[in-house]
């Protein structure tokens, strides 16, 4: 049997149809072997960097968070006068009720209601109905100290034209007009917009019809710790500072009635809380970020230790100092404010953690015992609101100490997505180029055999035939 050089290499060449036919190698997982083993260790590294950096980014934007929240709660209550409100109580609902504003004092007051406030309503002579002729002449009309006018023309003359032309004029002082179909007839009702003796309406007696009083206008008046006063309205806030009465009903012969202005305790409590519940807040997110919690072992399971994302943060540790520092120190001497610490109003400190408790009947006593010194407690120069406001702007504020350390952060982790990116490629050079070198001594090896299974079939002994051999 013959075997051609030709034959041979066409078949040599088919052999290598697959990636380490030739070699015997698994080509393609020991070049992704040598890869990972070249850029794994490298990605780790940084990837476990990333992990850690946005954990810390995360806890700096938590507690930048509740830092803001802590200022904005001191901050209403040192300017805001939470803690300095009143409240307006009456006796007799039925009578008056009250509200206390800017300017109240906390007092007792004797008040008695002798009249009422009321509007000016008068009507006019009787028509047949309200599309009868009244008289184009004009109509004069005056409402608190003002007159207009109005003239009707033969498009208009009406009881009910003329009520459209009073309601739709331009100076119209303060007067409503409204028809009412009664049962002798159809009236033109004109009533002041507004209470008080000096907001009466009339109409001049040379207009073509003329008016009656339905109901004069009256004032409210009555007496404050036995002092007269009088309103135009029923709602009467010019009389005690402070303090606006609402007229409801006349007080009986001969009584009073007691407005008592004090202390808004219930307002005052929630402001003093919503201030614990946002300085405990923020202490705790600091104790926990900067806190390391030690590894345990029971019996063959040992559970390695674990840190916070700003544990060794010297910054944060010391703003936690500040902040305790603040809340637990004397304001001043007594003698600048009847209150100089916390504690005085009611607030006491946990001596495991340094988190705050409320007693809120001791705040209340001292609401009630000087409403003004508690607010100063938190608004004075040294107040609590003005301490906090100083230290939290100086680590919340614009560029100060977070968003510093945020943005050296934020930095870092785009140079490691830059540098993630760079080895992604690496990775693809590297395989390449692998690829290429194993491909190479894959296709050699496999041509070093076929060259090796020429030769044996060339040289291979042949076999004799004994036919021949006995012929000769």
């Amino acid at each position: 049997m013959t075997t051609s050089l030709s034959t041979i290499g066409s078949n040599a060449t088919g052999l290598v149809t697959s990636q380490g036919l030739g070699s015997g190698l698994n080509i393609a997982s020991l070049v992704s072997s040598l890869v990972s083993a070249e850029i794994q260790p490298q990605q780790t590294l940084i990837q476990s960097r990333q992990t850690a950096d946005q954990a810390t980014l995360s806890a700096l934007g938590t507690l930048k968070s509740a830092l803001s929240s802590l200022q904005s709660v001191t901050d209403s209550i040192a300017t805001g006068g939470a803690l300095s409100q009143l409240t307006a109580q009456s006796s007799s609902s039925t009578v008056f009720t009250a509200s206390a504003g800017s300017g109240a004092v906390a007092g007792s007051y004797q008040v008695q209601v002798q009249t009422l406030a009321q509007a000016n309503t008068i009507k006019s002579s009787v028509f047949s109905s309200a599309s009868a002729a009244v008289g184009t002449g004009p109509y004069s009309i005056t409402a608190g100290g003002k007159t207009f006018s109005v003239t009707l023309d033969s498009s208009n003359d009406t009881l009910s034209g003329l009520a459209s032309a009073i309601n739709g004029a331009s100076a119209n002082s303060g007067v409503s007009a409204t028809i009412v179909n009664a049962t002798d007839g159809a009236y033109l009702l004109l009533s002041a917009t507004q209470s008080g003796t000096a907001n009466a309406v009339s109409v001049d007696a040379s207009a073509p019809i003329g008016f009656t009083s339905v109901q004069d206008a009256s004032d409210a008046t009555g007496t404050i710790a036995g002092l007269s006063f009088k309103s135009s309205s029923n709602i009467v806030s010019n009389v005690l500072t402070g303090v606006t009465l609402n007229l409801a009903g006349a007080s009986a012969t001969g009584t009073t009635q007691t407005l008592t202005v004090s202390a808004n305790t219930q307002s005052a409590a929630n402001a003093v809380q919503s201030f614990v519940t946002a300085y405990n807040t923020a202490l705790s997110l600091i104790a926990s970020d900067t806190a390391y919690t030690p590894g345990t072992t029971s019996g063959s399971t040992t559970t390695a230790g674990s840190a916070g994302p700003l544990q060794g943060d010297v910054g944060i540790a010391s703003l936690m100092q500040q902040m305790e520092s603040i809340a637990g120190s004397s304001l001043g001497p007594a003698s600048a404010n009847a209150f100089s610490t916390l504690s005085q109003i009611g607030i006491s400190f946990s001596t495991t953690d340094g988190t705050m408790t409320l007693n809120s009947t001791t705040l209340n006593n001292a609401l009630q015992q000087n409403p003004g010194a508690v607010q100063n407690l938190f608004s004075g120069t040294d107040g609590v609101g003005k301490q906090f406001d100083t230290l939290i702007s100086s680590f919340a504020g614009t560029s100060r100490v977070i968003d510093s350390k945020t943005g050296a952060l934020q930095s870092q982790l785009d140079a490691m997505t830059n540098q993630l990116t760079a080895l992604n490629s690496q990775s693809a050079q590297l395989t390449a180029m692998y690829n290429q070198e194993f491909n190479a001594m894959d296709s050699a090896v496999a041509a070093y055999k076929n060259t090796s299974s020429l030769l044996t079939q060339l040289y291979a002994p042949r076999a004799t035939n004994s036919n021949t051999s006995s012929g000769g």
